[in-house]
């Protein structure tokens, strides 16, 4: 996202000359790249974190499938 300023006059007249128009706003690509960016951005830059809640994932799972009360 950007904080540049929106342009509001197209034409824009300096000194008595047209100057040329700005250029137009950057378009988003999508929201969706940006967030698994920042998610995989977070994860690898968390990996201790990450890999103790895989391991208590794997845990739970292990307790589930030999039916452990």
């Amino acid at each position: 996202m950007s904080f540049d300023p929106i342009p509001q006059a197209r034409v824009v007249r300096q000194a008595g000359q047209l100057m040329v128009p700005p250029p137009p706003p950057r378009s988003d690509p999508g929201a969706a790249p940006g967030y698994l960016h920042t998610v995989a951005v977070y994860a690898i830059g968390l990996w201790p974190l990450t890999c103790v809640m895989l391991l208590v994932a794997g845990l739970l799972v292990v307790t589930a499938h030999l039916g452990a009360p």
